[in-house]
């Protein structure tokens, strides 16, 4: 198997220049009627936990939001309780 490259952003404002030459726009969100399913703030869908559904949907939304939670705190967004 070839080595992944991963070209580290070393600021904010190039991590979100990186998502966004991806076409991701932050702040990433989870879905609520579709565990697993993170989509980015122009509703476009990003990826998908647990694709193949082996997991319980009680531990796929857990994770989502775990993943949600890291992009968006390294995309300069601060966590809000609810």
């Amino acid at each position: 198997m070839g080595d992944l490259r991963v070209e580290n952003p070393k600021t904010t404002e190039a991590f979100v220049a990186a998502l966004a030459e991806q076409m991701v726009k932050l702040p990433l969100g989870v879905s609520e009627d579709e565990p697993g399913v993170v989509f980015d703030a122009d509703g476009e869908t990003v990826f998908v936990v647990d694709v193949n559904n082996e997991r319980p949907d009680d531990q796929v939304e857990q994770i989502a939001m775990w993943i949600v939670l890291a992009v968006n705190t390294c995309g300069g967004f601060k966590l809000e309780m609810q």
